[in-house]
C-alpha cells in the first residue's frame, strides 16, 4: 500500500475539495445552457404561435367578411337582376378591402358567375384553383386555396365561403386576396432583429417573408425544412433545427394555421444563440485550471504549518505511554493544542464520564416512569372521546361524563351549565354512593353560590381560570368562602379541582371534580388531565347543544314549508274560485247570443286566461323548488309539441297582425318526455316572444337536428326582433321574477315566472335553454336543446276512440259559490242536461237521498261537511255507490288531485276548468258504468 505524507494528504484534499465544486459548477452550467436551449425554443414556438394565430385571425377576418356577404339577398340567384344586385354589392364590398384582388362568385361547376375584376362580359371562366372550390362543396365550411397564379400571371390565394340557402350550397363566394396582405400582417408582428419568418400554403409554396419577399414569393421550403416537416408529421407545431433558403443554419419553429391548411416557420440564427454559451464553457475552463493550481500551491504551504506540531504530538503521546509527564506547549494550531490537553485529562475525564453515567441511568428511569403515566392518560382521554361522541342526547352524555371521571379520576363530580338567558343550571351531580349524591344535590340546591369567590362555579365562568388545591395546601382551607368551607368540613373534601367548561371559544358552564373518602390528593398531572376531560366535555355538551338547535331549525323549516304549501294551496283556490264563474258566464253569453257584446267578451277571456297563467305559473314554480313536480314521458315527435304550443298561444299570437314563420323538418324529430310540459316550455317561449315583440315585426320558429355535438340533440330556437336584452340583464334572465325594464303602464304584464319555468322544466328532461341578444333594441333568440331519442316502430295506426254517445244525464252541482255553481247548471242546462243546484254537501246528501243523479260535480272546500267527506258517504250508499263523481275545485295540486281520487271521486279538475271536456269526461264515466252493468 502507498504512504502519503501528510502534507501530500493536504494538497490531495484541496484538490478533493474543488474537483466536487468543479463537478456541480459544471452541471449547473450544463443545465444552464440546456434551460437556455429550452428558453430560446419556447420563446421561438412562442413567437410561431403568435405569428400563426395574427395570420389565422386575417384569413378570419376575410372568411367573416366573406360569410357576411355570403348572407345577404341577391346572393343565391343565378341570373337577372338579383346577379346584377349581387355584382354592385360585391364590387362595393371589395373597394373597402384593398388587400383584395377581386371578389368571384362561382357555381357548383365551377363557372365563374361574376368577377369584380372584369364582370362577366363573353363566355364565362372557371375558377382557377379547384381544389379549394370542390372542399367548400364537399364540407359545406369555408376554406383557403393555396397560392397560385391567375390569369394575369399575379401570385394570390383565394378564401371561399359557401353561399347556403334552405340547407343546400347554391354558390361559391370567393375572395382573390393578394400575398402583400399576408407580408403587412408579419410587418406587423415583433419579430427580433435577424429572424426570418415565413408563411408556407397548403402545397408548401411560400406565401409570405419578411425578409427578401418579392424574391422568395411562390419558392419552396430548404431540403432540411422539409426533413424537419416529415418529422412532425400531423403535429400542430413543433421545432427543429434547418438551413434556411439563404444559408444559414437555424433555430426553427414551425405552428400551423387552424382555419386553413398553412403553416408559419419561424427562424432564429442558430450561431448568436450559440456565441453566449461558448463564451461561458471557456470562462468555465480556464478558472476551473486556476482555481486547481491555485488549491494546490496553497495547501503546500499551510501543510508546512501543520506537520511540525503533529511530530511534537507524537512525542508527547509516547511520553504518556511510558508514563511520563507530558509537557503541553502551544503549537498555534488548536486542533493539535486540544488533542494535548486531551491527553492530559484523560483520566479527569474518565471518572466524570462515570459519574455522568450514573445520573443519565436515573434520569432514563424517571422519564420511563414518566412516560408510562402520559400513555394512561393519553389512553384514558382516547377512552374518553369515544365514550362521548356516542351520544347527542344530554342526559346520556352528562351520565357518560359521570361515569368517565367517578371513581376513576375523582370520587364527586358536578356540572352547570349557562342556559340561554345566562344562568348557571345544575345538570350533574355524581358520587358513587347515591345516598351521598342526594345529599349533595339537596345541600347544593339550597345554597348560591359568591360570584367574586375563588373556588365558585360563577367565579370560574366569569374568570375562565382553574381552581387546583389539596385541603393540607398551606392557608387552607382558611382561605376558602364561608359557604365552601362549609361544604368541605360536612362532606369531608381533601381536594378539589373547579375548571371552566369552553367549547369553540365560549364559556357554556363550569365542572368539579372532588376528591372525598379515598383521601387522594390532586396533583398537577392530574389538575392536566381534568383540564383535558373537561375540554373534551365541553366539546359534547356543546355539540349537544348545537344538535338540539339544528333539530329545532329544521322542525321550524318544515313547519314553514307546510305552511307555504298549505298557503299556495289556499291562493290557488280563492283564486280560481271567482275565475271559474267568471269563464263560466262569458261562454253562457256567448252560448245564448254570439253577437252580445264581442269585444268585452274578448277583454275579459283575454284577462282571466292571463289571470289563470300566472296562477298556473305561481303552483308550477312552487312545486319545481319542492321537487314535486311529476312528469309523464313518453317518446313522442318534437314537431306535435311545437303545434300544440302554437295552439295554447293562439290567443296571444292572433292579437298580432302576422303569426310566427314556422320551419320544421320533414322528418321526425323524437324525444322523451312529457308532452304537457314540453308544449308548456315552448308556449312559455312563445308568450315572452309575443309579449315583447312589437306588432309588424317578425317571429320565427326553427326545429333542427344537431349531429354534430357529442351526444345527437334536437334544437329548437324562438328567434323575435323584438325589444331585445340588455348585457346585464342576461345572466340573469331565467331567475324568478326578473323582467326587464318596463313602461309604467306594464304592457307586457306577467310576473317574471314563465322563462324560469321553462328552464326548470327544460332541466327536468336532460335538455337546457340558452339566450343570445345583441342588446336592446336588437331582439333576441332562445335556444332549446333535447337529447335525441329513437322513435319506435309503429305495428298500426292507434284505432280513433268511438265517438261516446249524448243523452241527457242527471246531474247534481255542488258548490258554496252561488255564482260558480249557478252558471255551471245554467252551461249544463244548455247542453240539454237536467241538472239540481246545492250549496253544501248536507243539502247534496238530502237531495240525492230524495232523487238519486247519474252524475255529481262537488267542489272540496264546502261548510261543513267537506267535498271529501261527501265523496266518501256517497261511496258508502248503495244507491249513489256507482255515480259519476268530479271533483271541480280551486285546489289544483297534485297532492290535491291524488287525495281526491283517494277519498272516491272519478277524476279532478281545477278551477276554471274547461267544461266541454269536464262534460265529455261526465259522459265517459257514465258510459262506462252502463257497459259495466248491462244497463
Amino acid at each position: 500500500m502507498r504512504i502519503i505524507t501528510m502534507q501530500g494528504r493536504l494538497m490531495l484534499i484541496a484538490s478533493m475539495a474543488i474537483l466536487p465544486l468543479a463537478i456541480v459548477c459544471g452541471l449547473a452550467l450544463y443545465a444552464l445552457a440546456e434551460s437556455q436551449q429550452d428558453q430560446h425554443r419556447a420563446s421561438t414556438l412562442g413567437v410561431a404561435r403568435a405569428v400563426a394565430t395574427a395570420v389565422d385571425s386575417e384569413l378570419r377576418l376575410t372568411i367573416a367578411a366573406l360569410d357576411a356577404l355570403a348572407l345577404t339577398e341577391p346572393l343565391g340567384t343565378q341570373a337577372g337582376d338579383g346577379l346584377s344586385q349581387a355584382t354592385r354589392l360585391a364590387t362595393a364590398v371589395r373597394r373597402s378591402h384593398p388587400e383584395w384582388l377581386a371578389l368571384v362568385l362561382a357555381a357548383p361547376d365551377g363557372r365563374l358567375l361574376f368577377n369584380t375584376d372584369g364582370g362577366v362580359s363573353g363566355p364565362l371562366r372557371r375558377v382557377v384553383d379547384d381544389d379549394s372550390l370542390q372542399r367548400v362543396l364537399r364540407t359545406g365550411q369555408p376554406a383557403v386555396g393555396a397560392l397560385v397564379p391567375g390569369p394575369a400571371g399575379r401570385l394570390a390565394f383565394a378564401v371561399r365561403v359557401p353561399v347556403i340557402r334552405d340547407g343546400q350550397t347554391l354558390q361559391v363566394l370567393t375572395a382573390v386576396v393578394r400575398p402583400e396582405a399576408i407580408t403587412a400582417v408579419l410587418g406587423r408582428q415583433r419579430v427580433p432583429e435577424g429572424w426570418s419568418v415565413s408563411v408556407f400554403d397548403s402545397r408548401e409554396r411560400r406565401v409570405a417573408r419578411n425578409i427578401d419577399d418579392a424574391r422568395l414569393r411562390g419558392s419552396g421550403p430548404s431540403d432540411t425544412l422539409r426533413r424537419l416537416l416529415a418529422q412532425m408529421g400531423d403535429a400542430p407545431d413543433g421545432v427543429g433545427r434547418s438551413t434556411n433558403v439563404d444559408g444559414v443554419r437555424s433555430q426553427t419553429a414551425v405552428a400551423r394555421l387552424e382555419s386553413a391548411p398553412w403553416f408559419v416557420v419561424l427562424g432564429a440564427s442558430a450561431d448568436l444563440a450559440e456565441s453566449p454559451l461558448r463564451r461561458t464553457y471557456v470562462a468555465y475552463l480556464g478558472g476551473l485550471l486556476f482555481s486547481l493550481a491555485y488549491g494546490a500551491l496553497a495547501a503546500w504551504w499551510i501543510s508546512r504549518g501543520v506537520t511540525g506540531p503533529m511530530a511534537r504530538l507524537r512525542q508527547q503521546a509516547d511520553a504518556l505511554g511510558r508514563g511520563e509527564p507530558v509537557a503541553v506547549a502551544p503549537s498555534r494550531v488548536p486542533e493539535v493544542d486540544a488533542v494535548a490537553d486531551a491527553l492530559a485529562a484523560a483520566s479527569l475525564q474518565r471518572r466524570r464520564s462515570e459519574a455522568e453515567r450514573q445520573q443519565l441511568l436515573e434520569a432514563e428511569r424517571a422519564a420511563s416512569t414518566a412516560a408510562q403515566a402520559a400513555q394512561q392518560r393519553l389512553a384514558r382521554l382516547v377512552s374518553a372521546g369515544a365514550v362521548l361522541s356516542q351520544s347527542l342526547e344530554e342526559d346520556a352524555t352528562l351520565r357518560a361524563i359521570a361515569a368517565l371521571i367517578v371513581p376513576a379520576v375523582g370520587d364527586l363530580c358536578r356540572i352547570d351549565l349557562l342556559d340561554e338567558h345566562g344562568v348557571l343550571q345544575r345538570k350533574l351531580t355524581h358520587h358513587f354512593d347515591p345516598a351521598r349524591t342526594a345529599a349533595i344535590a339537596a345541600l347544593v340546591e339550597t345554597r348560591a353560590a359568591p360570584a367574586d369567590a375563588p373556588g365558585t362555579f360563577p367565579w370560574a365562568v366569569a374568570t375562565g381560570r382553574t381552581f387546583l388545591h389539596n385541603i393540607d395546601d398551606q392557608g387552607m382551607p382558611e382561605a376558602l368562602d364561608p359557604q365552601l368551607r362549609e361544604f368541605v368540613q360536612v362532606f369531608g373534601i381533601t381536594a378539589g379541582c373547579i375548571v371552566p367548561l369552553i367549547a369553540r371559544g365560549r364559556t357554556i358552564g363550569a365542572m368539579a371534580v372532588l376528591q372525598a373518602e379515598s383521601g387522594r390528593r390532586i396533583t398537577t398531572e392530574d389538575g392536566a388531565l381534568i383540564n383535558d376531560l373537561a375540554q373534551r366535555a365541553a366539546l359534547a355538551l356543546d355539540n349537544v347543544r348545537l344538535f338540539a338547535q339544528a333539530r329545532a331549525a329544521q322542525k321550524q323549516a318544515e313547519d314553514a314549508n307546510q305552511a307555504k304549501d298549505e298557503f299556495l294551496a289556499m291562493l290557488g283556490h280563492e283564486l280560481r274560485n271567482p275565475l271559474a264563474p267568471i269563464a263560466l258566464a262569458l261562454q253562457l253569453v256567448q252560448r245564448r247570443d254570439p253577437q252580445a257584446f264581442p269585444r268585452e267578451r274578448q277583454i275579459i277571456e283575454r284577462q282571466v286566461r292571463h289571470l289563470s297563467r300566472m296562477v298556473d305559473d305561481l303552483l308550477d314554480v312552487s312545486r319545481i323548488v319542492s321537487g314535486k313536480i311529476v312528469l309523464r314521458p313518453e317518446t313522442l315527435d318534437l314537431r306535435d309539441v311545437v303545434a300544440r304550443a302554437l295552439e295554447l298561444t293562439l290567443p296571444v299570437l292572433q292579437q298580432r297582425p302576422e303569426m310566427p314563420v314556422v320551419r320544421l323538418p320533414a322528418e321526425p324529430v323524437a324525444v322523451h318526455g312529457d308532452p304537457l310540459r314540453l308544449a308548456q316550455v315552448v308556449g312559455n317561449l312563445l308568450n315572452n316572444a309575443a309579449k315583447f315583440t312589437e306588432a309588424g315585426k317578425a317571429i320565427r320558429v326553427v326545429l333542427a337536428v344537431d349531429t354534430a355535438a357529442a351526444h345527437p340533440q334536437a334544437v329548437l330556437q324562438v328567434i323575435d326582433e323584438g325589444i331585445g336584452i340588455a348585457p346585464e340583464l342576461l345572466p340573469r334572465v331565467f331567475e324568478r321574477f326578473v323582467q326587464g325594464e318596463q313602461p309604467l303602464q306594464r304592457a307586457a304584464g306577467g310576473l317574471g315566472l314563465g322563462l324560469a319555468i321553462a328552464q326548470s322544466l327544460a332541466g327536468l328532461h336532460g335538455g337546457a335553454i340558452t339566450v343570445h341578444s345583441a342588446g336592446v333594441g336588437r331582439g333576441s333568440t332562445f335556444e332549446l336543446r333535447l337529447p335525441l331519442h329513437a322513435l319506435p316502430t309503429a305495428t298500426a295506426e292507434a284505432a280513433a276512440p268511438p265517438a261516446l254517445p249524448r243523452q241527457a244525464l242527471s246531474l247534481i252541482v255542488v258548490d258554496d259559490n252561488q255564482d260558480a255553481a249557478d252558471s255551471l247548471a245554467s252551461w249544463l242546462e244548455l247542453e240539454g242536461h237536467r241538472v239540481r243546484v246545492v250549496y253544501s254537501a248536507e243539502a247534496a246528501m238530502d237531495a240525492l237521498a230524495e232523487q238519486p243523479a247519474e252524475g255529481a260535480i262537488v267542489d272540496i272546500g264546502l261548510p261543513g261537511l267537506s267535498g271529501h267527506e261527501l265523496a266518501t258517504r256517497l261511496r258508502a250508499r248503495p244507491a249513489t255507490a256507482r255515480m259519476a263523481l268530479i271533483a271541480l275545485t280551486g285546489y289544483g295540486r297534485e297532492a290535491d288531485r291524488q287525495k281526491a281520487l283517494a277519498a272516491g271521486f272519478d277524476d279532478h279538475f281545477a278551477k276554471p276548468a274547461q267544461v266541454e271536456i269536464l262534460l265529455a269526461r261526465l259522459l265517459a264515466l257514465d258510459a262506462g258504468r252502463r257497459a259495466a252493468h248491462g244497463a
